[in-house]
């Protein structure tokens, strides 16, 4: 029993037996198994097993933990250096996010950056980070970069701009101190949208590089 969804691409699959069953849970069951096609690629088709109701327990967890690590302020930025190799000089800084978990202690951002993009927090969490950066770095020499990651998913909620903007003329920093680093992700998806942005970023005047 599937669940219908428009993408008859992946499928979600719940056997059913002779023995009564609960429709609901069924539907449930075969939601799950659709979630795990959907995660493993186009084309997929996945049966359903009891390990990814643990995974949906452990996934809803996560959820209602991220909330309150936003509300709690759990989040830490780390400084990678980054170094000029004909110099030797340090001419910049790479800012990553870690989640000080209560119980699971730090958190890569690996395993909780693609469930705040999912649930709409990648925006309060991005502006944590440059906010944080800007305000870290304008205490650095003059010639020291700082580095920021962006989401492709920070471009579609067109709020990117403003939260650069504000990160800037809160902390101080000078534009030209900044370096917003984007993988090639964000130019696959409404590329006019995204152009728009980078220009509007570059007229700020932060530098911006292509990461990955």
């Amino acid at each position: 029993l599937a669940k219908p969804r428009p993408d008859v691409t992946r499928k979600g699959i719940e056997m059913i037996g002779d023995e009564s069953h609960d429709p609901d849970e069924a539907l449930r069951n075969a939601d799950l198994a659709l979630y795990k096609a959907k995660s493993d690629g186009r084309g997929q088709f996945r049966m359903f097993e009891p390990a990814l109701h643990a995974l949906a327990t452990h996934r809803r967890q996560l959820e209602i933990d991220l909330r309150a690590a936003l509300q709690e302020k759990q989040f830490e930025v780390y400084y990678q250096a980054q170094i000029d190799l004909k110099r030797g000089d340090i001419n910049g800084f790479e800012a990553l996010v870690r989640w000080r978990h209560p119980t699971r202690g730090l958190v890569s951002p690996a395993d909780f950056i693609p469930l705040t993009e999912e649930m709409g927090l990648i925006d309060k969490v991005g502006a944590y980070v440059l906010e944080t950066a800007c305000k870290d770095a304008i205490s650095w020499p003059e010639t020291v970069r700082v580095a920021v990651n962006l989401s492709a998913v920070q471009f579609k909620t067109q709020r990117l701009v403003a939260l650069v903007d504000r990160a800037l003329r809160n902390s101080g920093l000078p534009a030209h101190r900044l370096e917003l680093e984007i993988t090639e992700s964000v130019m696959l998806d409404d590329s006019n949208g995204v152009l728009s942005q980078l220009r509007q970023l570059k007229r700020l005047g932060v530098h911006i590089s292509l990461d990955d």
